[in-house]
This record gives C-alpha cells, structure tokens and sequence, in this order.
C-alpha cells in the first residue's frame, strides 16, 4: 500500500465501558452498531486518542478496574513503503523488523491516568534478539558487533559500507546460526535524536488523519475539518499566485467554484420553493464563510444559522464532492457518530450512497448508527455489532456476527411492499437492483420480438423484487421473509468475478447462507454493464471508442472515460441498456450464436422450470 489506511485495532483496555482487552478489525468502510449506550462511539473515541493526541482522562477509565493506565494499540499496514531513518538509503519496515509475525506496524500507547497532564508512553511492537540486539544501534556500534562475529563491513563509504548493509549482514548471520529471539513492545522515545526517535518520527509522518464528526458537531462551515479543506485550497492557490493583487479575487473565485458543487448537490435535495443560491464572503481571519438564500428569503442566511437538518444535507453534499475529487495524496479516515440524525429516511440512504462513494474514492470510513437504512444498506462483512453480556463488553464481525439480533435491535424489517404482489404472483424474480430489473425486462421483450421466448416475464406471472447485493442485511432479511411466503423464487446475482479463474464472492455467500443454488443464477459476466457490448457505443450519432472485458468494472471505465457525460458514467445501464437491438444483446449473452449457449435462455428455461 502506498498509503497507511485500512488498520486494526489490536486491543483497548481499562478505557471507558471497556475493562476487558477487546480486539476488532476495520476495513474500507466500517459500520458499527448496537443498542444505546453499549459503547460505540467508544471506539470512535479511542481512534482519536491515539491518532489525534487527544489524551484520555480519569473520567475516562473504567470504573471496575484498578489500574490508572489505559491501553490504545493499533496495528497499521504499510506494505513496501519505504522510509529514511538514519541513513539517506530507503528502508521498509519490515527489512528492518519493525514489524509483527504478521507483517504489520503494531503501536501501542499507554497513558498514566492519575497524573494531571498525561502524555503518553510509545511502544512498538518487533523482533528482537536475545543477545546482542542491534535495531537501534549506531554505526559504531554496528562496526563493533560486525567484527565480533567476524563480519566482514568498514565504515559508511556509499552503497558497499552502509548502516543498512550492516544490519542485513547481522540479520542473516542470526538466521543462519538459529539465533533466539521474540516479539516484544519497546517504548519509542518522544525527545532526542536517537535512531529510536527517528524511528518514532517516520511513522508519525505516515499515521493517517481522523476527521471525528461527534454526533453533537456544530456542522458548520466553521468546524475543522471543511475549514482546514478551503485554508487548503485557498493557501495553495496563494503559494502559486505571484501577482499578489489578485490573489484575493482568486481565491474567492476559485472557492466560489467548489461551493457552486455543492449548492448544486444540496439543490438535488429539496422542494423547488426552497433551492437556493450561495454566496462568498472572503475574510483573512476567518478565511471563509458561507451563506444561501433560497428564492422566498429576503437576504443570505449564514450556514451557522440554517436549520440541522439543512446543515446535515450540506455535509452530506460536501463529502459527496469528497468523493468526486481526486484523493491520491490524502490519507484520512472519517469517523462519524450518527450522521443519520436529522435526515429524513431517505436521505439515510443517500447519505450512505455518498459515504460509499467516499470510500471508492480512497477515503476510509468508520461510522456508528442506529439506522435501520443504513444497516440495510451495509454489507454484512463491514458490519461491527456491539453488544454487552453479563456486563462485559463484547464486539462481533465476521463470521461471529449475530445478523438476527441485529435485525432485532435496530428494527430492519422487509419492505412491506412485497406483501401485496403476493396475490396475483406465480414467480418472484429477485435482482440486485432498479438498473437489473430494467435490463433484464428489455432483454426478455426483445428475446420474445425475435421469437426465441413465448412470453415476457410480466405474461408468465413473474414479479421482480430489487433485494440488494448478497452480502446486504436487506438481502439477507428479504430473502428469509420470501422464503416464509410460499412462493417460488429465482435469484439473478452478479458474478462479480475479477478474472476468469476467480471464484465469485456471491456464490461464496449463497453457499454459507445455505440457499439452493438450484433457484439461482450468477452472470457468467462480473456486471450487468458487461452485458453491453463495447462496439454498441460505435453506433451513436457520436461514435464513441471504449474497450472492456468480461470481468472489467465497466462502470468504472466510463467514469474515467474522456466522454464520461455522455457515457453515463456510473449510470451507463441506466443510460444505454434498454437502446440496445436484439443483434447487440445476442453478442454478449451468446457470443458463439448457438440458442444452447445463450445465458438469457439459460435463465429463462430456469425460471420456466421453477414455475
């Protein structure tokens, strides 16, 4: 990884509701839920402890406990990255066994509670030896256990003599002689100019940055982190600027440009009568400021001033941008606690869309919620629920995961829309979303114009129902609730394979589930947007050149295509799809022209089948 994001916290310990080590991992996007008052935001809490120097107290300690030090350890993955310590030579962690048995940069801080002022003690986690260790010795040093074990080095002299050919040459000779070592926490100094505090100082440099949205936040354009996002902007365009005249007219252009994107998004949002337009106000001191007025307002109406739910919607627009903007040299994480608060249902399930699309575009997201919608919406693979039993803290993921007390807690219930299709339904065909409904119904009307099929699937009786992806718990509770109806199903579900020999983490899923596969299909394709073929965008009044395979993120590729606009870009199906001919679908769905080989006969005959 070229950049420190997806981590682990290895243990917690004597910090809040917390008395127990508790260990869980984070991912790309982390959702963590449970009743009220168990302890989420703990977790949130302890991160901007440890990332953000925000040292806990001794209200914050664990009153069943009576120790005076909390224990906050993170273990971090920074792949091949390479770091100048002491010498001017590029080193990795790993050769120079700063690293865990599993590879990974663990750091652990401790504070002394019972003090007024509590800094903390570093420690890291490393290999060392048990005699004659040398990771943190000197040149001198090195030079003198080289010639003790009579390996031959000479003093730094360019790439033959170096510090870090030396302690390559120790490693080997500990390795060859089978010497005894272990893993052990040794504390990092936080002053001086050892190579222990060089050490320190380089994965400081490389620790992420936490955004922290307490579910309390002001969310004003006042708050850290959209400040310190236009004082970004704004200074670079000082430090490029010359012509130092202009200076404050550019910026106010160029931040009047950023904001525009997101009145426009907030604009998607509301009634007609109450869109609005914003304005700029640049301020050395505060830099900027920001108002809007909407078309029954007499003047500008400061965003401190709005109303939460519309300030909530301008967050929401302002990660949306977050996640539009090119992000390879940003290394955040965004921990937010119930950004729900406020915004209608439906907004819930923007909101998440907006956070996803974030964590597509490099940032890591952690957030804790009580919202049905936005559990729904999550995979169950990026779920974290929080619980306590018999009084002690206890966090399930993964397989120990317990998804129907979940769906008990929070109240996921399944739409209550399928219940009345059920009358005057044969067959309920479920799909992953609004773009495979629309799809596959274009498909089976042109297959039935081309006489390949007798009927649609609306003549046979077959109702879609758009369930989510499989690792959803919307899928998951949909899915329990058709199978108590009574009804025959068939399940279409992307393959989402990234190479021909890849094993489709779908069908994985379906498996563990225990769902017949013999009532379900996955797309020999990754995607339904593979199902149009590249050479369809030649026929367009603008012929457009793109290539993809079988197994490309088609939706991507548009993204990043010079001619993203009229693509689609990520709504390419929803744009082009149901334009294509029976000819154009027949060089997807069967390449070889042979009706036995054709994946839309395949699936028809099943459905036919099945009813």
């Amino acid at each position: 990884l070229n950049k420190c994001k997806e981590f682990l916290i290895k243990t917690i310990e004597n910090y809040e509701g917390i008395s127990i080590p508790v260990t869980l991992e984070l991912g790309d996007f982390s959702c963590i839920v449970g009743r009220n008052d168990v302890g989420k935001s703990t977790l949130l809490k302890a991160i901007d402890a440890f990332l953000n120097d925000n040292a806990p107290t001794f209200d914050d300690k664990n009153i069943y406990t009576s120790s005076n030090c909390i224990s906050i350890e993170l273990q971090f993955d920074f792949g091949c990255r390479e770091v100048t310590i002491d010498d001017a030579i590029p080193v990795t962690f790993e050769e120079e066994e700063l690293v865990s048995s599993e590879n990974l940069v663990c750091i652990k801080k401790v504070w002394d509670i019972s003090t007024k002022t509590s800094k903390p003690k570093i420690f890291i986690l490393r290999k060392t030896y048990v005699d004659n260790d040398f990771t943190f010795s000197a040149e001198k040093e090195l030079i003198a256990l080289c010639k003790k074990l009579n390996i031959e080095t000479s003093k730094a002299n360019g790439d033959n003599f170096n510090n870090k050919e030396k302690r390559r040459k120790l490693r080997d000779y500990y390795r060859q002689n089978n010497s005894e070592f272990k893993y052990e926490f040794v504390e990092l100094p936080l002053t001086g100019q050892t190579r222990a505090k060089k050490i320190y100082d380089c994965i400081k440099n490389l620790l992420p940055t936490f955004e922290y949205f307490h579910a309390d936040s002001s969310l004003s354009d006042s708050g850290n982190a959209v400040q310190k996002y236009f004082k970004d902007k704004a200074f670079k365009l000082l430090s490029e600027s010359i012509d130092t005249e202009e200076v404050e007219g550019k910026v106010r252009d160029n931040i009047s440009v950023i904001l525009a994107t997101i009145t426009s998004k907030i604009n998607q949002c509301l009634p007609e009568e109450e869109k609005i337009v914003a304005s700029i106000n640049f301020d050395w001191s505060k830099l900027v400021s920001t108002s809007f007025r909407t078309q029954k307002d007499n003047s500008d109406i400061p965003l401190n001033s709005r109303g939460d739910g519309f300030r909530r919607i301008t967050m929401m627009s302002y990660f949306e941008m977050l996640a539009e903007e090119n992000n390879e040299e940003l290394n955040i994480v965004y921990g937010f606690e119930e950004p729900e608060t406020f915004l209608h249902p439906s907004m819930q399930i923007s909101l998440y869309a907006k956070l996803a699309a974030m964590v597509s575009n490099g940032f890591q997201i952690l957030v804790t919620t009580h919202s049905p919608n936005i559990v729904a919406e999550t995979d169950i693979n990026n779920l974290i629920f929080i619980s306590r039993q018999d009084g002690e803290y206890k966090v399930q993921q993964g397989n120990d995961i317990s998804i129907p007390q979940i769906i008990s807690d929070l109240g996921v219930n399944a739409n209550s829309k399928l219940i009345p299709l059920i009358s005057n339904t044969k067959l309920l065909l479920l799909v992953e979303g609004p773009d495979d409904i629309r799809a596959y119904t274009h498909v089976c009307n042109k297959y039935k114009e081309a006489h390949l099929i007798d009927k649609t699937f609306d003549e046979l009786g077959v109702v879609f129902v758009p369930v989510g992806g499989c690792g959803s718990i919307k899928h998951w509770v949909n899915f329990d609730v058709i199978r108590n109806l009574g009804k025959p199903y068939f399940l279409i579900l992307d393959s989402d394979k990234e190479n021909e020999n890849d094993k489709s983490k779908n069908l994985i899923s379906l498996e563990k589930l225990g769902y017949d596969l013999n009532s379900s299909h996955l797309t020999r394709k990754r995607e339904i947007e593979c199902y149009i073929h590249p050479s369809y965008f030649q026929t367009l009044s603008s012929p457009i050149e793109i290539s993809y395979g079988d197994y490309d993120d088609v939706k991507k590729k548009c993204k990043e295509h010079h001619f993203s606009g009229y693509l689609g870009g990520g709504n390419v199906c929803e744009r082009h799809f149901c334009h294509l001919t029976f000819e154009q679908l027949r060089l997807t769905f069967c390449p070889s022209g042979n009706d036995d080989d054709d994946e839309f006969l395949e699936i028809y005959n099943s459905i036919l089948r099945k009813l």
